[in-house]
Formats: C-alpha cells, structure tokens, sequence
C-alpha cells in the first residue's frame, strides 16, 4: 500500500467499491479487510491536506479521522468518496448527511476534547462524529448521541454496535437538553438560527458548546458557546456549511 500512488489507491477503492454496490462481496469477510485497510491508505491524503489547510490539529484528533472506517458509514453508493473530504448524503433527499471530516476536527479542536471526556452529540446521522468522538475520548470516555430520524438511530446502532463508550437515543435534540443536563462538552451536527435558551441554561460552569449557527445555508457560522461564572460567552469561528435543523421545534 505504501508504494502506491494516491491515484492508484483511489482506483482500487473505487473497485472495491464497485463490487459491494453490486453485492459480490457483501458477507466476505476477505473482501471486507481489504476494503478497510485501501479507504484506510486513502485517507492519508486527506488527514495530510486538512493538516495543512485548516490546521493544526491535536495529533489525537487526526489519528481518529484516519483510523476511524468512514466507508462503514456511508451509503454503499458512496463507499468510493468515503475518503475524501466532503459531506454526503444519508438520504435520497438530502435533508441528512454525513458531514466532511474537516467538520468534525474543527469541532473537537474547539471544544477541547481529550481522553476521558464525556460528549453530548446532536445529530447522530449514521454514527461517524460518534465512533470519532468515542476514538478521541477513549474507554474511560463516554458518548452519548441524540438523533430524531429512528432510521438513521437504527443505522447508527448497527455501525457503532462494537463501540462499549457510545449511546444512541431515539429523540429530537432541541428538547433533549434535560437528558443531558451538566454535560461538559456539547457538539451540535445541524444547522440553527440560534442557540436555544435551554442548551445554555443546562451547561455546567466551563461547559463549551459547538454549533453552525445562521438562518440559510450561506450564511451559517460556526459557533463556540463557553459559560463562565454563570455567563455565557458566544465566540464565532468562521463559515461553515450544515444540514438545516429537521426538528419542528
């Protein structure tokens, strides 16, 4: 693998992939291996480039993004892109994704999230930022993760059945703040037009909370909320692009 150039890596994950769109390999544990260890070789270049781009980075956050298996999270249609650094659809619709792996480095570079931590998520989808955070925090970790789709709760189970740190709950984020009251760390993976009250309400003191805020697409910012004695400051850090928030809350 290491010989290979990053277009030969591509071509062969792109025949790997081919052969479980057609289901030829679907249960073969052999061809499941090799699936692993080629999107695992590609995804080298993409942890390098986000590196260099948007970085640096918490060495720790890297070793996620390129040990965590982002095709186990994706669609069978997309398995060949699974390496690259874009979001992609959960749905026909669109209105869920699996967002770019940049989204989530900045996010836990924001939050500060380290080994032992316990990570509230909003948003599950089909569990990456989840198996991503569960990486970071390791075993003495926790995450536990909301996500109002049961499809898409259900997906995320399966993906994450391994995972001993990781809970998924069936539930709409904007009223799950009771279930996760005092939570240190709070990463939020859709779009809002702004910070609900109550989130705010149940940080702890030095509590940090993530989220792309902003009514349209164009216009989203990604934003830090931190509360210190009692108040709470909002911090923007730059322009992002989420999936809108799906809740009728």
């Amino acid at each position: 693998m290491a010989e290979l150039s990053d277009t030969q890596r591509l071509d062969w994950l792109a025949a790997i992939a081919a052969k479980v769109k057609a289901g030829a390999q679907k249960a073969d544990p052999i061809a499941l291996q090799e699936l692993g260890e080629v999107a695992r070789g590609c995804r080298l270049r993409m942890v390098d480039s986000i590196d260099r781009q948007l970085g640096p980075f918490d060495e720790h956050h890297l070793q996620a993004l390129l040990e965590v298996p982002r095709e186990r999270f994706v669609r069978h249609e997309d398995i060949e892109r699974s390496a690259d650094d874009v979001p992609l659809p959960l749905d026909a619709d669109g209105l869920a994704t699996i967002s770019a792996p940049h989204a989530y480095a900045l996010t836990y570079r924001l939050l500060g999230l380290a080994r032992g931590d316990s990570l509230v998520e909003l948003g599950t989808g089909s569990g990456y930022g989840a198996a991503l955070a569960a990486f970071v925090v390791g075993p003495e970790g926790k995450v536990i993760t909301f996500e109002i789709d049961p499809a898409l709760a259900a997906w995320a189970r399966t993906s994450l059945s391994a995972s001993l740190n990781i809970v998924v709950v069936d539930g709409d984020a904007m009223t799950s703040a009771p279930a996760w009251r005092h939570a240190p760390k709070v990463a939020v993976t859709f779009a809002i037009d702004a910070i609900p009250d109550n989130w705010l309400d149940s940080l702890p003191d030095g509590g940090r909370l993530v989220a792309p805020v902003g009514p349209r697409e164009g216009d989203q910012r990604l934003m830090l909320a931190l509360k210190r004695h009692g108040r709470v400051q909002q911090s923007d850090h730059g322009a992002v692009r989420y999936v809108r928030n799906r809740s009728v809350r």
